[in-house]
C-alpha cells in the first residue's frame, strides 16, 4: 500500500522498483492489488452489503494505524 501511495523512503522505493524489474510474481500481485483498488473505489459503500462494508471498513483503520 505505501508503495502504491508513494510513501516509501525514496531507498526502500528503489529496491522494491529493482525487485519488481526482475519478478513478475510480485508484479502480478501488484497489479492485482492496483485493481482490487481501483475497483473499490468505483463502488458506491450504499451498493455493498452491510456485513462487507463493515469488515473492509476495519480492514482499512487496521492499515490506516500502521
Amino acid at each position: 500500500m505505501d508503495y502504491v501511495e508513494g510513501r516509501l523512503p525514496p531507498t526502500v522505493h528503489a529496491r522494491l522498483e529493482q525487485h519488481l524489474s526482475t519478478c513478475q510474481d510480485c508484479l502480478r500481485s501488484l497489479a492485482t492489488y492496483k485493481e482490487t483498488v481501483s475497483l473499490l473505489h468505483s463502488l458506491d459503500e450504499a451498493d455493498l452489503p452491510v456485513e462487507l462494508r463493515l469488515r473492509l471498513r476495519a480492514f482499512l483503520d487496521r492499515g490506516s494505524e500502521s
